[in-house]
């Protein structure tokens, strides 16, 4: 089983190469390549058998692995923390939200020779996957250097769990090696077992997002407060996590917001950074005035006429989203008026601000259902809905302060998914590492 993945990887590797290193291009240096094919870029004591390493796709799971690993480090100091990621976007992410791990690196390619060789450099206790990535040859290298494997906060989606379903024996095989699956929901956690988890080893620990602290805005957010005071722009509208094809249906209602409020500000943050220059022209063709964050970084002079004129301003960066929402009148989450599967809206609601999202949450339906369930954000269902939503918002800040606070006590009554995680992953972890030279 494991040759013919080990082929049809191969094969679909070379298949779509092409296409990943033109979206990539530029993004990835020898030195990350280097790492995908397993040679890890690892110093001193970070050498010590026993660690644990963390694997984050992309923006998203290392947003989710981040109150995860900061309690790691604080219950278990004697173990290093390795992460890997597969795009850069979270990786640059990890790096800000994450700084003091042991050592970080993109996820080899899941070559048997490529993910052996990381194995034997990290000789990690565990190896925790956030989400639900399976990498047949990774789990296989640690089971075989007698690590654990771990899969936390879960999730199958409604696009994904009819594709695992036909591929039910080689899942159940693939599974079999995973000791434990901590699931977001209990609809995650019969999902895994349809697909051939070991019933026993399913638990439904909830979602780590829900037990994320505010990330501290970047030193760029209080110059934008006092100039957005200064020149009394407002109310702020901040577009987040847009997708492709979603960008002209956000346009059309900034139109109609603009024109009863002269003085808005919308900040438009693209999901994607290939995609970043892509919205950009179509700002300029769309006759908007726009600056973008990467230009803001001049005298304060400077900063403050390029805000006084600016229409939109578009989010060009990673990993400072999270600290526009404080600026935010209204939020609207993207990836929901086009069928993506939609973004989460735990980050607006840790700012507490009001949250509106379009008809597609497939791939967030648990969190959306508890969020309109508690009167704490509002869905609209399709573009055309979206204008008349946001203008009633932007009329009504008593409507805003109370769905802010809805969103807000929805988190603190969700919290815990950090605490239910480690008590299935602790007692791997309470005995000492294995001292270094050891296997």
């Amino acid at each position: 089983m494991y040759l013919l993945y080990s082929f049809l990887f191969s094969a679909g590797l070379i298949l779509t190469a092409p296409y990943y290193l033109w979206r990539h291009r530029g993004q990835f240096g020898g030195r990350a390549w280097r790492e995908r094919l397993g040679f890890l870029p690892l110093e001193g004591n970070s050498r010590a058998a026993g660690g644990i390493w963390v694997h984050a796709v992309s923006v998203g799971e290392t947003l989710s692995a981040v109150p995860l690993v900061q309690e790691l480090a604080r219950v278990f100091p004697g173990r290093p923390i390795f992460m890997s990621h597969v795009t850069p976007a979270g990786r640059e992410l990890g790096e800000k939200r994450l700084p003091n791990v042991a050592a970080r690196f993109y996820m080899p390619l899941d070559w048997a020779w490529a993910v052996r060789r990381a194995v034997r450099a990290i000789r990690p206790a565990v190896l925790i996957i956030v989400e639900t990535e399976i990498w047949p040859n990774l789990l296989r290298a640690v089971k075989e250097n007698g690590g654990r494997v771990a899969v936390v906060n879960a999730r199958i989606s409604d696009r994904s769990f009819p594709r695992y379903l036909r591929a039910r024996p080689f899942m159940r095989r693939i599974l079999n090696g995973v000791d434990r699956l901590c699931a977001q929901s209990e609809v995650d956690a019969e999902r895994l077992r349809q697909i051939g988890a070991p019933p026993e080893r399913v638990v439904v620990t909830g979602n780590l997002k829900f037990d994320a602290s505010a990330s501290p805005p970047s030193p760029w957010v209080p110059q934008l407060r006092e100039w957005l005071t200064r020149w009394e722009r407002g109310p702020v509208w901040v577009a987040a996590s847009t997708m492709a094809g979603e960008e002209p249906l956000v346009l059309g209602a900034w139109r109609a917001v603009h024109q009863r409020h002269p003085r808005a500000l919308m900040i438009l943050a693209p999901r994607h950074p290939a995609r970043f220059d892509v919205v950009a022209r179509l700002l300029a063709d769309s006759g908007i005035k726009a600056v973008r964050r990467t230009s803001l970084n001049g005298r304060p002079n400077e900063m403050g006429r390029q805000i006084e004129s600016a229409e939109v301003l578009l989010l060009d960066t990673m990993g400072e989203l999270a600290g526009t929402f404080d600026l935010a009148d209204v939020v609207f989450m993207g990836g929901t008026l086009v069928p993506t599967g939609g973004h989460n809206l735990i980050e607006p609601a840790v700012a507490g601000k009001a949250t509106l999202f379009g008809p597609h949450m497939e791939n967030f339906r648990d969190v959306a259902s508890l969020f309109l369930g508690a009167g704490a954000a509002l869905q609209v269902p399709n573009a055309e809905a979206l204008a008349p939503a946001l203008l009633r918002l932007l009329d009504h800040p008593s409507e805003r302060r109370e769905l802010g606070e809805r969103a807000r006590q929805v988190l603190e009554q969700q919290r815990g998914a950090v605490r239910r995680t480690l008590e299935q992953l602790g007692p791997w972890l309470d005995s000492p590492p294995t001292p270094s030279g050891t296997v």
